[in-house]
Order: structure tokens, then C-alpha cells, then sequence
């Protein structure tokens, strides 16, 4: 059963998914969620006592963890696993520079779509990713925590990489993904009343709708990137971000029960 966290928002764990040959993603031990910015002392100790939290992976850019710094975990250690190092945020999701730069919903579509094609194209993404694989691979035992601002996008690629690693079926993948716009509904509903009663125009709010929750086709966009240049997602892992064949196995054997 997952703990109520007053301060911890598009927060689940991993665990209980079942995989192409019917085992289960073993629980507590991979764990998503948006930024650890606002956690509250009860929170932490939940993230810590309950949840026991070895490794804290912040996706975000140096920016963001600049403006809204994490709360330590304590006895967690913090891996920064930056997507975009020294480039803008503008491929964060929902950054504010995103926002600043809102037009319409249209466009904010056509800004993710973008997006989940770099995941699969840029070369510091993979890097990054491959760097998550090792970290999960040295982590014998304790859950490793991931997020980003939000906890949908570069969070969502992550978490479709780590399952498809282990053997979880597409569908369950892209119904894990979709859980966000469940998750974040509260808290998107708050975003959007704040901005339009500070009189922001009706087209930035529409885009800023948008931006907020994620679409199947976002991440259907990574997977037809990743057939296009590899051949299937799969390869896109093993090729793109360079996970060996064994190292497949031994993660299964970590992370599956």
C-alpha cells in the first residue's frame, strides 16, 4: 500500500507491474515522482523509514535545482543525471521558460513532440540514461527515487526505459505514463486558477493545459524515433544508450520478484 505524502506530488511506485512472462516489478524499489522541493518533515521521514530511499536521481536542468532545490533525504544519495546540461530549459517540462514562450496549445504540442524526439535523439540523454542503468545496477538493495520538475516527461522516458528493461509490455507502460494526468489533475487544476487570476490570456492557458498533462502520442512519438533510428526501442536501449546484454538480466534479477 503507497503512504499519503502531504508535499509530494505525481508520486508511485513502480512496483507490482507485471512484466511479458508474468512476474512483478518488485515494490520499494523504483519509485517517481515530481521535484522534492516542498517535502515536508513527514514526508521525508516516509521517503526515508517506509520507502527507504538509497538514491535520489534529480533529471532536471541546473537551473530548476537552483530555483527549487531539493529536500534531502537523509542517508540518500543525490545523483544529478541532467538531460540538458548547459543548454536552456526549454526542453524541461513546463519550464517556465516554456511558458514565457506560450503561444497556443498547438504550439505547446508541437514543442513535446519535439521534446520526446531529443530523448531519443540527443546524445546527452542517452549518456544520462545509461549513467540511471549503472546507478540501478550498483543498488543491491533500497529504492531508488527519480524525478524531474513535474515528474512526467523526462521522468516518463526514464521509467519507460527501466520497464521495457525489464520486460514490461508497451501498453503497460503507456498506462503507467498516462497515470500522471490522474496524479497531477489537483494540482493542474490550482496552476491553471492561479495564472488566469493573474490575468493571463485564454490561448496561455490553453498551452499551459497542454503542457501540464501528457498524451499518448508524446511518448509514441519516442518509440516511432527509436524505431526509425534503431530498429525498435529495444535496440534504442541496447544500441542508443549502450546496455549490454547481461547487464538486462542482472537488472531483471534485481528488480523483478
Amino acid at each position: 500500500m503507497e503512504h499519503q505524502f502531504e508535499k509530494l506530488d505525481n508520486f508511485r511506485d513502480l512496483g507490482g507491474i507485471v512484466t511479458v512472462d508474468g512476474r512483478k516489478v518488485a515494490s520499494r524499489r523504483l519509485l517517481r515522482s515530481a521535484e522534492l522541493t516542498n517535502l515536508t518533515d513527514g514526508d521525508i521521514r516516509l521517503l526515508s523509514d517506509e520507502y527507504h530511499v538509497a538514491n535520489v536521481v534529480d533529471l532536471r536542468t541546473e537551473k530548476e535545482r537552483e530555483t527549487s532545490p531539493d529536500r534531502l533525504i537523509p542517508g540518500a544519495e543525490h545523483i544529478v543525471l541532467d538531460f540538458f546540461p548547459g543548454e536552456s530549459a526549454a526542453n524541461a517540462d513546463c519550464s517556465e521558460e516554456q511558458i514565457e514562450k506560450l503561444k497556443s496549445a498547438e504550439q505547446m504540442h508541437k514543442n513535446m513532440i519535439e521534446t520526446y524526439t531529443s530523448f531519443i535523439l540527443d546524445e546527452q540523454v542517452r549518456k544520462s540514461l545509461y549513467e540511471f542503468l549503472m546507478l540501478l545496477l550498483r543498488t543491491k538493495e533500497g529504492a531508488t527515487l527519480f524525478h524531474c520538475f513535474a515528474g512526467k516527461d523526462r521522468t516518463g522516458i526514464s521509467a519507460a526505459v527501466i520497464l521495457t528493461v525489464l520486460g514490461v509490455p508497451k501498453e503497460e507502460i503507456v498506462k503507467d505514463y498516462l497515470q500522471t494526468n490522474v496524479l497531477r489533475e489537483e494540482i493542474n487544476r490550482t496552476i491553471i486558477e492561479y495564472m488566469r487570476n493573474e490575468g493571463q490570456p485564454e490561448n496561455v492557458l490553453e498551452a499551459l493545459q497542454a503542457g501540464l498533462c501528457v498524451e499518448q502520442r508524446y511518448l509514441e512519438t519516442a518509440f516511432a524515433a527509436a524505431d526509425r533510428e534503431y530498429g525498435s526501442f529495444e535496440n534504442y536501449i541496447s544500441k542508443g544508450i549502450g546496455l549490454e546484454k547481461g547487464d538486462w538480466e542482472k537488472l531483471r534479477v534485481m528488480y523483478l520478484e
